[in-house]
Formats: C-alpha cells, sequence, structure tokens
C-alpha cells in the first residue's frame, strides 16, 4: 500500500550531496567536542551521545540535509521494516470513507493509512483481552516516524500496558499536507476503531510524543468542541487512557517564552527550530485544536475532558516532560490549569510506581532528560532513563 508521505522526500542534488560528505568530518568534531563538554549529571553517557548527536547535527547541516536525511525512510517503511526484522505481525487498512468538512475541502486531505500490529506476546497468549495502544508520532508534523527511536519505545509500551493490538496512524506530512489535515486523519482513525473495528472507548489508549501528543490532545479537544474541519465524533463511555509524551501543548508567542530561553542549549530543540515546524504546519494560534493551551475556549473545553466524574473522556492521563526541555513550561502550566495533573519529579532509579499508582492525572518531570528523552534512549539501547520508566511504570497500572 503506498504511503501518503513518500513522495515528499526530497533528494539532494550532486552539490548539496559534495557539501554533505564535506560536512561530515566537522559534524565528527563538533560531536566530539559536545560530548566532552557536556555536564549533566543525570543523563547517562548513552543519553548525552543521543543529545549532543542531535545538537550537532542541527548545527552542522543545513535545513536541507537535514530534511533529507530524516525523510529518506517513510512512516510506513519504517514500520514495515521494524516488523520484519522482529516477526511482528503487521497489516495496513486505508481508510476509505474518512471524509473532511467542506471547511477542509479544499485541502485534498488524503485518507489516512493505520497500521495494526499484534505485539509478541499478545501472539502468543491469543486471548485478544487486552487493550488497544493507538499512537501517533512525532516529528514536528514535518517528519515521519523514526523507526529507530519510535519503534522500540511503543512496542515497549504495548508489552508494558499488554496491549492486544497496537495501531500507528501513519499521517500526511507538512508543509505538503498543512493543518488541520493531520486532526482530521486522527479522528478518522479513532473513528474507524469505534465504529469499523467495534470497539469500545475503554478499549483504547491514546499515546502520542512532542506533535504526536498535540493530536491526542487536539482529538480530545474535538470529541467536547468539534472542530470545522472534521465531522463530530461522539463516544458512549470514557477512553482507558491519554498519554502525552513531551506534548507541544502552546504555539510559541512573544520573545520572551520561559523555559524556550532557560532550557536554549540544555535541549536538542530550539526556538528556531520550533518556529520552523511550526510556520510549515500552519496551525492556527486561535484555535484548541492547533493550540492547546493557548486560547479562550481551553478554560471551557478541558475541565469537560478531565471531568472526575463519569462523563469526563479520560479516566487517566500522563503527561511527561524533562526539566531541561525548551517545552517544560507550557507542559508545567497546561497539566496543572487545564488537565488538573499532579506533579510528580523523579529520576533515574526513581521507583515511579510506588510515585504513579493511585492518581488519575499526572505530570512526570524527569530530571535533567530532553525533549522526548525515552525515543533517543530507545535509539541508543538504554532502558534505564528516567522518563522510560515513568511511563512502563504508568502503562502497567493503567
Amino acid at each position: 500500500m503506498a504511503a501518503n508521505n513518500t513522495s515528499e522526500t526530497d533528494e539532494l542534488s550532486a552539490a548539496d550531496t559534495v557539501a554533505f560528505f564535506g560536512l561530515l568530518p566537522l559534524f565528527v568534531i563538533r560531536l566530539l567536542a559536545a560530548f566532552a563538554v557536556h555536564k549533566n549529571p543525570a543523563l547517562h553517557w548513552r543519553q548525552r551521545l543521543a543529545l549532543t548527536f542531535l545538537q550537532a547535527q542541527r548545527t552542522t547541516f543545513s535545513n536541507r540535509h537535514q530534511r533529507w536525511l530524516v525523510r529518506r525512510v517513510s512512516t510506513g517503511e519504517a514500520i514495515t521494516q521494524h516488523c520484519r526484522k522482529n516477526k511482528i505481525a503487521h497489516k495496513t487498512v486505508l481508510v476509505k470513507d474518512s471524509k473532511p468538512t467542506p471547511a477542509a475541502a479544499d485541502l485534498r486531505i488524503p485518507p489516512p493509512i493505520l497500521h495494526f500490529l499484534t505485539p509478541p506476546a499478545a501472539s502468543q497468549d491469543g486471548n485478544g483481552t487486552g487493550p488497544t495502544l493507538v499512537y501517533f508520532h512525532g516529528g514536528g508534523f514535518v517528519n515521519p516516524l523514526r523507526g529507530e527511536a519510535h519503534m522500540p519505545f511503543i512496542m515497549k509500551c504495548a508489552a508494558s500496558c499488554r496491549a492486544s493490538q497496537v495501531v500507528i496512524l501513519e499521517y500526511a506530512l507538512a508543509p505538503e499536507h498543512p493543518y488541520p489535515t493531520q486532526l482530521v486523519q486522527c479522528v478518522a482513525t479513532v473513528r474507524h476503531l469505534l465504529e469499523k473495528s467495534c470497539l469500545l472507548p475503554s478499549d483504547l489508549i491514546l499515546a502520542g510524543d512532542s506533535a504526536g501528543g498535540q493530536l491526542v490532545g487536539a482529538v480530545l479537544a474535538h470529541l467536547v468542541h468539534p472542530s470545522p474541519y472534521a465531522p463530530p465524533l461522539k463516544v458512549d463511555g470514557q477512553f482507558r487512557a491519554a498519554l502525552l509524551v513531551s506534548p507541544f501543548v502552546r504555539l510559541a508567542v512573544g520573545a520572551d517564552f520561559g523555559t524556550y530561553q532557560t532550557n536554549d542549549g540544555r535541549d536538542y530543540l530550539n526556538r528556531p527550530q520550533v518556529d520552523a515546524f511550526g510556520d510549515a504546519w500552519q496551525g492556527r494560534g486561535d484555535e484548541i485544536w492547533a493550540n492547546l493551551g493557548g486560547t479562550e475556549a481551553a478554560a471551557e473545553v478541558w475541565p469537560k475532558v478531565f471531568d472526575d466524574g463519569p462523563r469526563g473522556l479520560v479516566r487517566k492521563a500522563l503527561i511527561t516532560v524533562g526539566t531541561a526541555e525548551i517545552f517544560l513550561g507550557c507542559c508545567r502550566d497546561f497539566a496543572r490549569d487545564y488537565a488538573g495533573a499532579e506533579t510528580v519529579a523523579g529520576s533515574q532509579g526513581t521507583d515511579w510506581r510506588a510515585l504513579l499508582e493511585g492518581k488519575e492525572r499526572v505530570l512526570a518531570e524527569c530530571d535533567g532528560e530532553a525533549h522526548v528523552q525515552v525515543a533517543l534512549d530507545s535509539a541508543v539501547g538504554y532502558d534505564k532513563g528516567a522518563m522510560g520508566c515513568a511511563i512502563m511504570s504508568w502503562l502497567a497500572l493503567v
């Protein structure tokens, strides 16, 4: 099945290719220098290596080079390669009946592609009683899923919550497909699972990282305050849980934006990079489905989503953030002001299960860790990071 974003991969010209290889020695020098001087006692050396790798990559290569590096493998190809290598049962479904409203009709939104994976433990068990983990990947809305980082993490999440299946949305990428394309495709995904797969909301754990965490929030907002771009969707009951990993909950505004400044240089993301993602995505700052915590509608919408009673949409929610992230301040504000979350803080070696048990909505602050640190950890084969341990401990409890 053809992926709906493979055609957007930019090939390098001969001159770009020569420039890229010419910059490799400089990249290596910058990587080694940054790794040597990087001082963060909260991080393991492998975590520091992953972080400085991304920082050196950003400062060495042009935007065109970085785009080529990231987009060489599409989301669908990355999922297929991982499943083939690890002998994971995998099928794809094109959601042909997904239709945007007239407000988004001129955007030519392609039908979403869903990847259904059966975790190895579920294949061996065979009873199919576990939840369905629905995952929206990050990447600033412009980059595909990273197989070496996302896939091990997603499958560990599935094992921790004893999922019977994993559903990963392969959404179309910006700037070729700007906002609200991804929102429309996410709503169509949930509709398909509820109406065509005959699942209950209580069967679903909605999860995502960075831009994918934003999409989890956008779908929840749409359910209580429908966007004009996607048909309304009513659910009967509560979702089992929502997991937002380092979510992009607020569009950056103003020249002085808290931890965008204080954590500049500690994270691998920076303000210009986030602004570039936003310019490509074209999310509207006055719409809650794009700007989760930055609109007047937020005060009305989120109390309905996170209501403590049976009318709330989500039974349990976890938001994670590293204390070295530029998104730290935004995530704190959203968790406190809108999700009604209790903050717990921990580091490597923390007994996260003891901290999280019995809590319905939690913000887990992970000492010294960067944006979506758990994905970086997965890429270097490190499984003792604070963010990863917090997530796996929480999923085991939902």
